[in-house]
């Protein structure tokens, strides 16, 4: 999943939280103003404290959740490029948009190892040079299929 989208998800899990603070000091508005209820300023706090930590929890379980999907993602590319590989070193002819997609697959694994340096990325490096080697050669021969 994207980094944008994380603002957007951690405001959609947190509005409801954010709702449940705005009923508590509308109703303690009403209770002082009517004298109904006295509640201190503390268990407001207490209450807020709460919620903050139940945010916090939610937000780190969402972003482990994200770096899972992303690794996963990034596994799943790395065999598409092998697979890509193994068929081109099998001379397997392959349309511009195989390539396309592949090339797209390279891009997003090698950022991802870029920016995971714990990753293991030896075992593409050979695939992808020859990935990239026979769409320079088809797309010098226009010898797409």
């Amino acid at each position: 999943m994207k980094s944008e989208y994380i603002p957007i998800l951690v405001a959609a899990v947190t509005a409801p939280g954010l709702w449940e603070v705005i009923k508590i000091l509308i109703q303690n508005i009403h209770d002082l103003l009517t004298g109904t209820k006295r509640t201190s300023m503390s268990e407001v706090g207490e209450k807020l404290d709460v919620q903050g930590k139940e945010i916090d929890f939610l937000k780190k379980a969402f972003l482990k959740k994200n770096e899972e999907d992303e690794e996963r993602e990034a596994k799943a590319a790395r065999r598409r490029i092998l697979r890509a590989d193994d068929e081109l070193r099998m001379e397997v002819k392959h349309s511009k948009d195989f390539f396309e997609d592949i090339l797209r697959d390279i891009d997003f694994y090698e950022t991802y190892c870029d920016t995971h340096t714990h990753f293991k990325n030896k075992c593409a490096e050979s695939a992808i040079r020859n990935v990239v080697m026979c769409y320079d050669e088809c797309k010098r021969k226009n010898s797409f299929l």
